[in-house]
């Protein structure tokens, strides 16, 4: 016999309105420092300031795609998506992280061409850019942090422009040593240490959405605790055919075989599940369950 329980919060919005507002901030405020940026980058001839003008627009765009995907994923479960459209927010991550790395591939590449081929910049002009991009970063990387606390399109988008914040300083310091010292090559070697930052801070959370979407197990999440917990209850012998995924980077799921003693009814069997989902809910945040009730362990090797 299957048990499925039907959730209320199937049909409530996996993120809190407030995210939407600080996104569309943020999107705003980067496309305005991606016009500056392109701009001076062509007049100063700065290869710096042109990476970084496509790394902010990518950035942007990144945000961009991560509202288009909040407001998707507020649309209530159907009959042909049971659980709704969370899952975007993950896909939206992991595309915003590989148009990133591609991205910045794109500028290592130029910034090696640059160093065969040097082009002296303005060291002052990409100094006091590179504050204002600071400031612009910074403060979407705080607009973003404090929504992104389990949410992974908002935290790889956070994490950009923490990574971008700190970019900005390496910008700000190549700016001051083009002034200082005039070196033609500080412009594309500042470029590839940006990229570098970048790819390292981007490369984690892409492996995070691949997880998800494998349907790995929540690295948060020990199934050896669950299924104690669920042995301490009464009546219960057995916990096999365990899984454990998660449907967004904010909704585990899980699934799972309970043999209970041969002499139990069924009323009270739906009694023991229920408060087996409570539990789940309450000590693991596991709130999409499903209990297949047995009274011998099935004889499928695999389920």
């Amino acid at each position: 016999m299957d048990l499925h329980s039907e959730h209320d919060h199937l049909n409530s919005p996996i993120s809190h309105p407030a995210k939407s507002g600080s996104l569309k901030i943020v999107v705003g405020l980067n496309l305005l420092l991606v016009v500056v940026l392109a701009i001076s980058g062509y007049r100063y001839h700065s290869l710096v300031l042109y990476s970084a003008a496509v790394h902010q627009f990518v950035d942007s765009a990144g945000v961009g795609i991560t509202l288009s995907a909040l407001i998707l994923s507020l649309k209530p479960a159907s009959s042909r998506h049971s659980y709704g459209l969370a899952r975007l927010e993950v896909l939206a991550a992991l595309l915003n992280g590989v148009i990133l790395l591609a991205t910045t591939v794109w500028i290592v590449v130029e910034a090696v061409h640059r160093i065969e081929l040097p082009t002296l910049t303005s060291g002052g002009a990409v100094a006091e850019l590179g504050v204002v991009g600071g400031i612009v970063s910074l403060a979407s990387f705080l607009l973003l942090h404090e929504k992104s606390p389990t949410s992974l399109a908002m935290r790889i988008n956070a994490i950009h422009f923490a990574a971008d914040s700190l970019a900005w300083v390496v910008t700000i310091g190549s700016g001051l040593l083009i002034v200082t010292t005039g070196a033609k090559l500080i412009d594309p070697i500042s470029s590839i240490l940006v990229s570098s930052l970048v790819l390292i801070a981007t490369w984690k959370l892409v492996a995070q959405t691949v997880d998800v979407l494998l349907e790995a197990t929540p690295k948060d999440v020990v199934p050896s605790e669950i299924v104690a917990e669920i042995l301490r209850q009464p009546d219960i012998t057995d916990v096999h055919h365990l899984h454990i995924w998660s449907l967004g980077s904010e909704t585990p799921a899980l699934s799972a075989h309970v043999v209970f003693t041969e002499s139990i009814d069924l009323h009270v069997a739906q009694v023991r599940t229920d408060a087996i989902k409570e539990i789940l809910a309450e000590k693991f945040h596991i709130d999409h369950a499903t209990i297949e009730i047995e009274c011998h362990p099935c004889e499928a090797p695999t389920h």
